[in-house]
Order: C-alpha cells, then sequence, then structure tokens
C-alpha cells in the first residue's frame, strides 16, 4: 500500500532542503519542508505558518535525526533495556531499525524524484499496451491503473456489441496529463473542457488525472473512451449527438475495481439523474421524439442518458436498441450526409428518428406514446439518489453552466446529506463568497480544511473573502501560506487592486 501511494503523488518537488518526508493517504508527497509530531498529527512547518495534517491522513512520515521517545510503557521499558525498539508492529534491534528507516527513506527520496522528472510534457513516458499507444506525464502507477482499465473497457464494449477491431488499426494515441492546467497548455483544450476525444485523422484521447476527484477523472474518460469506441461501427461514420452523446454518457457510469480487476458498466449516473429529477420538480419533461430526432441539444447528456439506461437495462429492448444504433453508420435505407471535416458520413435528426421507430417497432403515433410513457414513468418512480455523489456533480456542473442558485441549492444539500469532500464545500463557499456572504463562505473554508488541511485552494480563497471583510494582515498570510504549499499555481497571486491594498508580494521579514 505504501508504495502505491507514494506511486500517486502528484505534487510540485523542489530540490531538498529537508530530509523530512511526508506521505498521505491519498498519495500526496511533501518534502522540502520541515515537519514535527503534535498532538493529533504532523504538522508542517511553512514560512507564513504550520499546518496539522491529522494523524488519519497520515501513511508514512520520516522526520531526519528525529530522537527515539523515552519509553511510555512497562512493556517499552523492558524492550529498551534489552536494546529492542518497536519497528511496524514488531521489536527489533535499534541498529536494524536505524539501517530500515535509511533504506526506506532513500527508497522514498528515489522514488519522489522519479516523479519530479516526468511531470513536464517534454519529459513525459510513454508505453503501448494491445490498443492504446500512451504519452504521460503522472505517476507510473496512476498509468498503469489507467491501461489497465481502459484495456478492460475496451474489451467490455467490444462484447456487448459484438464487435471486431477492424484489423491494422493501430493503437489510439492516448494524452493522460498530470492535471487539468497541463491538458489546457499541453493539447490546447478550451477552459471548461474535461477532456476529449478528436474524431477527425489523426485520432487521439485527451484526459487528465484529478487527485482530489479520481472517481469524476475516471467518469470523463469513460465518456471520451466510448466516443473512440464507437468508431468501431464504422470508422468512417460520425455517430450523431444523439444516441452518440447519450451512449457515452451511460458508459461514463462504469466502475473499476483494480484489486479483482473487474470492470462493471451502465451503472446509475447519478449526477445525470439529479439534473433529471430537478427537471421533474419544474413539471418540465422532455418528449420521446424531441429527444431523439433533435440534431444538437443538451438534453442529450442526462434525459438521453436516461432513455439509453431504460433501453440498455430492459431486455424487451436492449437488443432492438442495439441495433438501432449499428444500423445508423452502414444500415440500409438510410440516408447520410458527407461532413465538412474528414469526409466522414453521418445523419440528421429527423433519418435517426426514423431509424429509431423501425428498429424499436413504433408503428405509428400511439406505440411512441406508450414508449414514452414508460420512459418517462421509469426515470419518475425507478431511478432514485443513492447517494450525495449525484447532488455534487449536478452541483459542480450547474456552477460550470453560469446556474450559481441552482448550484448553491445543490452544494447545500449535498452536505446536509452528509459530504466530506473538501471540493464540495469550497465550492459552494465560492459561490457564497461572490454573493458577499463571507461570513458563511469563510465557515465553509474552514470546514473543508478541517477535512483537507493541504488544500491551497481554500487558503487563497477563504484570504479573499478576509480581505472583502477588511482583514488584510490574515488574508495576507493566507494567501501566502496557498503558495507556499502549492507555488506552481498562478491562481493564487492577488489582483493588482488586491496587492495595492495588501501590499508587495514580498516574504514577510523574520
Amino acid at each position: 500500500m505504501r508504495s502505491l501511494a507514494l506511486a500517486l503523488a502528484l505534487g510540485a518537488f523542489a530540490p531538498t532542503a529537508s530530509a523530512d518526508l511526508l506521505v498521505l493517504k491519498d498519495g500526496r508527497v511533501i518534502q522540502d519542508q520541515k515537519l514535527a509530531r503534535s498532538d493529533g498529527g504532523i504538522a508542517i512547518q511553512y514560512a507564513n505558518g504550520d499546518v496539522l495534517v491529522p494523524t488519519a491522513l497520515v501513511e508514512d512520515v520520516i522526520i531526519d535525526g528525529e530522537a527515539t521517545p523515552p519509553p511510555a510503557t512497562a512493556e517499552e521499558q523492558e524492550m529498551a533495556g534489552k536494546g529492542l525498539v518497536r519497528w511496524e508492529g514488531k521489536w527489533i534491534p535499534k541498529k536494524r531499525r536505524d539501517e530500515l528507516l535509511a533504506k526506506r527513506t532513500a527508497e522514498r527520496k528515489k522514488e519522489v524524484e522519479e516523479i519530479a522528472a516526468h511531470r513536464e510534457w517534454a519529459k513525459r513516458r510513454t508505453a503501448k499496451t494491445k490498443h492504446f499507444a500512451f504519452e504521460y506525464t503522472v505517476p507510473q502507477g496512476v498509468f498503469e491503473n489507467y491501461a489497465a482499465l481502459m484495456e478492460a473497457y475496451f474489451d467490455a464494449f467490444v462484447k456487448d456489441w459484438g464487435l471486431q477491431a477492424p484489423k491494422n488499426l493501430g493503437q489510439l494515441p492516448v494524452c493522460l496529463h498530470i492535471d487539468y492546467d497541463a491538458m489546457v497548455q499541453v493539447g490546447g483544450a478550451g477552459n471548461g473542457v474535461l477532456g476529449y476525444f478528436r474524431f477527425v485523422r489523426p485520432w487521439d484521447l485527451n484526459f487528465f488525472h484529478d487527485r482530489t476527484d479520481p472517481a469524476f477523472t475516471e467518469e470523463v474518460m469513460f465518456h471520451e473512451t466510448n466516443h473512440y469506441l464507437q468508431k468501431l461501427l464504422d470508422l468512417e461514420f460520425a455517430m450523431p449527438h444523439f444516441p452518440g452523446e447519450s451512449l457515452a454518457e451511460y458508459y461514463g457510469a462504469s466502475h473499476w475495481d483494480p484489486v479483482k480487476k473487474k470492470l462493471s458498466t451502465g451503472l446509475l449516473l447519478e449526477g445525470r439523474l439529479c439534473e433529471l429529477k430537478l427537471d421533474l420538480q419544474r413539471g418540465e419533461w422532455i418528449g420521446l421524439e424531441q429527444l431523439v430526432s433533435t440534431d444538437r441539444m443538451y438534453e442529450h447528456y442526462n434525459w438521453g442518458w436516461s432513455l439509453v439506461y431504460f433501453l440498455m437495462k430492459d431486455p424487451r429492448y436492449q437488443k432492438k436498441f442495439q441495433k438501432f444504433v449499428a444500423t445508423l453508420p452502414s444500415g440500409k435505407g438510410i440516408q447520410r450526409e458527407v461532413m465538412g471535416v474528414d469526409n466522414l458520413k453521418t445523419v440528421s435528426g429527423a433519418e435517426v428518428w426514423k431509424t429509431f421507430k423501425a428498429e424499436l417497432g413504433l408503428k405509428d403515433a400511439a406505440a411512441v406514446t406508450a414508449l414514452e410513457k414508460e420512459w418517462h414513468e421509469f426515470v419518475d418512480k425507478k431511478l432514485q439518489l443513492e447517494s450525495y455523489r449525484g447532488l455534487e456533480t449536478a452541483a459542480r456542473q450547474a456552477s460550470n453552466n453560469g446556474q450559481p442558485i441552482k448550484a448553491k441549492r445543490l452544494f447545500k444539500e449535498a452536505i446536509e446529506r452528509g459530504s466530506t469532500n473538501p471540493l464540495t464545500f469550497h465550492g459552494y463557499a465560492e459561490l457564497l463568497a461572490r454573493d458577499g456572504e463571507h461570513d458563511q463562505a469563510i465557515e465553509l473554508w474552514r470546514k473543508a480544511l478541517a477535512i483537507d488541511p493541504l488544500n491551497a485552494e481554500c487558503y487563497a480563497a477563504m484570504g479573499r473573502s478576509l480581505l472583502a471583510r477588511g482583514d488584510k494582515k490574515e488574508a495576507s498570510r493566507l494567501r501566502r501560506l496557498a503558495r507556499d504549499i502549492d507555488p506552481d499555481n498562478s491562481w493564487f497571486l492577488f489582483t493588482d487592486e488586491d496587492l495595492e491594498e495588501i501590499g508587495t508580494d514580498d516574504p514577510p521579514k523574520k
């Protein structure tokens, strides 16, 4: 477990000024900072303040020159008299403990240096699996997990749809970035893009690893990879928005068990379901014909997902729906159009609707109405939110889509239902701060930092609210502390106006 935790580390690394090393259970590694044991955890002594990391978050800690604490029990006194010390639950000679500690320290630092050496895209690593050609800047352990996951996903989709990969297809290039900023800078993705598949030649797939929310990273990866897998139906065909995006969302709700090496697909996508439940509360329903026949609409992601989920989970409709999808690129009697890029073929929404009715056996308006009613009842009565996860996802989507009132309501409900995700508290706090509700926002950031005391964005954002309340000194300290924790993040620089109020960006004098 320790080697895996270290392999997941994604922090910024600098030449070591301190021999101390802290490994967190979520994979982060803290080095180049002085550490000290404290009641309840490990204190990291940054230039602009100490940060206490609770013991529950600590995987391993090495403090250079740390003295062996005096015996605290009768057993410890007895063993100390024999020259023994406790090491990982066993009593061993002190000299042997020191040798093991030195070896572990050297191994840890070597692994950390290896991670740091490949963070830049120019120094990226490459590897090929059966179906994918990877270029990656994430740690080796992260890459190996995604490589196994994506191969299992490829096999599952091919099996579900009775496909065979065309001969001489080669491996799909996959760019796996260490963080969002790297993907935007290297891949040229627009702001807000979480991942993308380039559907014209040369194909490639781009996504990034979000250490704070790896489940969401997997969801994005599953969605975007599915667009590539859909092309296996016909390499010269561009799947229309429906069913393309809806099917990608269906397979986006998959789960990979890295221990059992098992992939489960077509799970409940709670973020989309949450959006639907909000629509239903407002009495907003999407009709079957409107959904299927419209060339492009946002509802293909949520209502479209629910339709695909409904059809794929019902033995009466699953094969019919799959035949409908497979018929679009190559079936007879379908009018296809040539797109303006790469001479790809596609079909219009009207043609999609015609094919859908034919393959689902909807011979008249009454049959359409009956299927629509059955689908709507399934969404309304059968699908229920299982956790706060869907509320969090829907809140994030609402915030990104410029719906702050909706986002605040969803963030608040997610917290009330037991969320312990610091990003949920942070997202809610940011929206409150924008509305001038700084006291509530600051309280939420404090709760977020109680969960993750090394979330640099929370310190910086809380500093902004403190500045708005007139506390310039503490605002400046928190902003500087944020930069101590994450020195590569330029977001922590305040605006020119802020700096005029706070003062210069120079470190405080000792």
